[in-house]
C-alpha cells in the first residue's frame, strides 16, 4: 500500500500527518511526503514538518520519501494523486481563498474531494487510537473498494467496524422500523435489498477476520450520520461515495460526504466508486 501525506506547514497538517504516519505505520505502507508550501510564513514550517515525519518513519522502516511542489496545496495535491499510484491520499481541512469563494463553493477540500479518484483522508483532528470505524454508504450497497480498504485498515489496526444504514423516511414495509433499529439482527434475515446488501457487507468483512456490527437509524441522513458518529465515539468514518467529479450541481452544493467531512471532527475517509449506470 502507498499512502500520499499531505502538509503545507499551517496547524491544520499537523493532525493529518500525525495521524496519517500511525496509519501508515499499522500497515506497513510505502510513503511519499508532499510539501505543498502556499509561500511565506508557511514554507519552512512545511520543509521542517516534511523532514520530521519522513525520519520518523524511516526510522520505524518504511520507505518514505519527500516530494515538493510550488503549487498552492490544493492544486499541489490534485497534481501528485493524478501524477503517483497512490492508494490513500491523506490531507487536513483546507480552508484557503476568499471569504467569497469559500461562500460560494465551500472548503478547498471539497475541490479536492471532487476531483481526486483516489480514497481520501481528511483528518481536520487527531485521534489517539483506532479502535471502532464507522462504515457509511450513500447507496443501498457497500462498494467492493471501500470494503477492502476498510477491511485491511480495520486488520491492521484490530478495530472494530459498524455498518450504518440510515432510512431516510420510514417506508409502508417497515412498520416496526423502531423496534428492527434495537434488533438488527431481525432485519438481516429479511428478504429485502437492504437485508441482501447488509449481509453482503458483513460477509465481505468477515474474511478480513473482522467482527462487524449494524446500526439502523431513520430521519435525516446527515443528522442521523453525526449523531451516530459522536454517540459511537468512532476513531474514523468511511463513506463509499459515487464519484462525480465534473457535476455542476455537486461543485456548487455540498455533499451529504462534504458535509459529514466538514462536521464529523474526526477522520473521514472518502473512497470513490463509479455507479454501477457509470460502467461498461
Amino acid at each position: 500500500m502507498h499512502l500520499l501525506l499531505c502538509t503545507d506547514g499551517t496547524p491544520a497538517s499537523v493532525s493529518a500527518t500525525t495521524f496519517g504516519a500511525f496509519l501508515a505505520t499499522s500497515l506497513r505502507a510505502q510513503v511519499t511526503v508532499l510539501q505543498a508550501p502556499a509561500g511565506h510564513p508557511w514554507e519552512h514550517l512545511a520543509a521542517r514538518a516534511a523532514a520530521a515525519v519522513r525520519d520518523e518513519l524511516t526510522e520505524a522502516g518504511l520507505n518514505c520519501q519527500v516530494v515538493s511542489r510550488s503549487e498552492f496545496p490544493r492544486q499541489a495535491i490534485v497534481s501528485q494523486s493524478a501524477k503517483g499510484q497512490y492508494d490513500i491520499v491523506v490531507l487536513g481541512l483546507l480552508e484557503r481563498g476568499s471569504w467569497l469563494r469559500r461562500w460560494l463553493r465551500g472548503p478547498s477540500t471539497r475541490r479536492v474531494l471532487q476531483q481526486v479518484a483516489t480514497p481520501v483522508l481528511v483528518v481536520p483532528a487527531d485521534r489517539p487510537a483506532l479502535r471502532r470505524i464507522l462504515l457509511c454508504s450513500g447507496d443501498l450497497w457497500y462498494p467492493a473498494e471501500t470494503i477492502d480498504l476498510v477491511g485491511q485498515i480495520a486488520h491492521a489496526c484490530k478495530a472494530e467496524v459498524t455498518l450504518l444504514y440510515v432510512v431516510p423516511k420510514p417506508p409502508l414495509e417497515y412498520p416496526m422500523l423502531h423496534e428492527i433499529e434495537d434488533n438488527w439482527g431481525a432485519l438481516l434475515q429479511m428478504d429485502n435489498p437492504q437485508a441482501h446488501n447488509l449481509r453482503a457487507g458483513r460477509e465481505a468483512l468477515r474474511k478480513f477476520g473482522l467482527e462487524t456490527l449494524v446500526s439502523l437509524r431513520h430521519g435525516t441522513v446527515i443528522g442521523q450520520i453525526i449523531d451516530e458518529i459522536h454517540t459511537g465515539e468512532y476513531d474514523l468514518v468511511a463513506l463509499g461515495s459515487t464519484y462525480a467529479a465534473h457535476s455542476l450541481h455537486r461543485f456548487f452544493e455540498a455533499s451529504i460526504t462534504d458535509r459529514v467531512v466538514e462536521r464529523a471532527n474526526r477522520p473521514v475517509l472518502v473512497v470513490r466508486h463509479q455507479h454501477t449506470s457509470d460502467k461498461g
